[in-house]
């Protein structure tokens, strides 16, 4: 049975990196169920929290993983810790090693005409035997969004890694995800950017410090408005802490 946090309005998930790879890994392998995977951080806790139906929304899925150390810090401060951080991007990266030498495939959707194409160049530069079924930008019309659902269930990929930022790609899975063909859905933000190197993660010991926020801002100060999410987070997690 998975264990659960509740923080604010979400259900989030104390799970390893390992074990929700290898919960995925055997849940491709034995047919079970479809899985749908999200990856809340400390702004979309609030926006989960201000927002019922996106609150309900993300409670849909098989798991929500402790994307932000906020979240982290906030499972302390409730008493009830989790295990480690589960960011997207670095569950996309640990999927995407341990199927490359499997019979596993995968499909990229997201990302910016163009960053998507040279984000797949370079995984299969890094991963020359990953089976890569398909791939499309995020940038989709009604017409658009038609082929590139015919398109997946198509190519059958066992897992779809979407990467349209919050919260489109949450809306894409909630809408579509009962007609698509796959074993395996993933949200992935910003990750194909990254993989393209047209973004960069902060360096190890900045995420070690709980301060890739820091990194993000730096690189990206228009952020800063968004940014105002994270002291209202953990005011949020305070007064519930006080509450309780």
């Amino acid at each position: 049975m998975k264990e659960i946090i509740e923080i604010l309005t979400l259900k989030i998930n104390n799970i390893t990196m390992k074990e929700i790879v290898n919960d995925l890994i055997n849940s491709i392998r034995k047919g079970k169920e479809k899985q749908l995977i999200y990856t809340p951080n400390s702004e979309i806790v609030v926006k989960a929290f201000d927002n019922g139906d996106f609150s309900r929304l993300l409670n849909e899925a098989d798991y929500l993983t402790p994307d932000g150390a906020g979240l982290l810090i906030a499972a302390r401060l409730l008493g009830q810790p989790l295990q480690e951080r589960v960011a997207g991007y670095d569950l996309m990266r640990n999927l995407l090693r341990e199927v490359a030498d499997k019979d596993i495939s995968v499909y990229f959707l997201g990302g910016k005409p163009g960053i998507v194409d040279s984000a797949v160049d370079n995984i299969k530069k890094e991963l020359p035997e990953l089976n890569m079924a398909g791939f499309h930008h995020g940038y989709l019309d009604s017409d658009t969004k038609e082929m590139v659902i015919e398109d997946i269930n198509n190519k059958k990929p066992d897992i779809l890694m979407v990467g349209m930022g919050v919260p489109l790609q949450e809306k894409f899975f909630d809408s579509y995800f009962d007609q698509l063909n796959i074993k395996v859905g993933l949200t992935v933000g910003g990750s194909f950017d990254v993989i393209a190197g047209k973004a960069k993660r902060a360096p190890l010991w900045m995420q070690k410090m709980y301060l890739e926020w820091f990194y993000r801002l730096l690189q990206e100060p228009k952020r800063f408005k968004r940014m105002l999410a994270l002291p209202r987070f953990l005011y949020l997690v305070f007064k519930e802490k006080i509450d309780i």
